[in-house]
């Protein structure tokens, strides 16, 4: 049986250089901070809207704004190839995959899995030490 060559050059990503999925996680992660940050702004705006009721929304625009700040920071660091970004992004994948088997976000616990067995892969992980 005949076998197919592989390339040996000029096919691999340079050792240093951040990966295509690292990049695409970045730039996932700055886009849902900012969207989370301007519904957190709209929340807080219409809060001042519906009086008695309005305290609900200034604490739920209070913390889109927080975890909206959150993502554009994790999103700053994925880039930027920093520890600490790789091991919060773990953190909060974790956290989000438990929090959506339990509320049977499948879909979306099925994305949190892919994200932190993605961060776990060997030259993605060495890539941020």
């Amino acid at each position: 049986m005949a076998e197919i060559p592989t390339p040996t050059t000029g096919y691999s990503a340079p050792s240093g250089g951040r990966p295509l999925g690292v990049s695409i996680l970045a730039v996932l992660n700055i886009l849902g901070g900012i969207f989370q940050v301007f519904t957190g702004y709209l929340a807080v705006m219409a809060a001042m809207l519906f009086g008695p009721l309005g305290f609900l929304f200034a604490i739920i625009g209070g913390v889109l704004l927080f975890l909206g700040l959150i993502s554009i920071i994790i999103g700053w660091g994925l880039w930027a190839l920093k520890s600490w970004a790789w091991m919060i992004a773990l953190i909060v994948n974790f956290i989000n995959l438990i929090l959506n088997v339990f509320s049977a976000g499948w879909i979306s616990a099925i994305i949190n899995l892919i994200v932190i067995v993605y961060l776990f892969q060997g030259d993605v992980k060495s890539r941020f030490r």
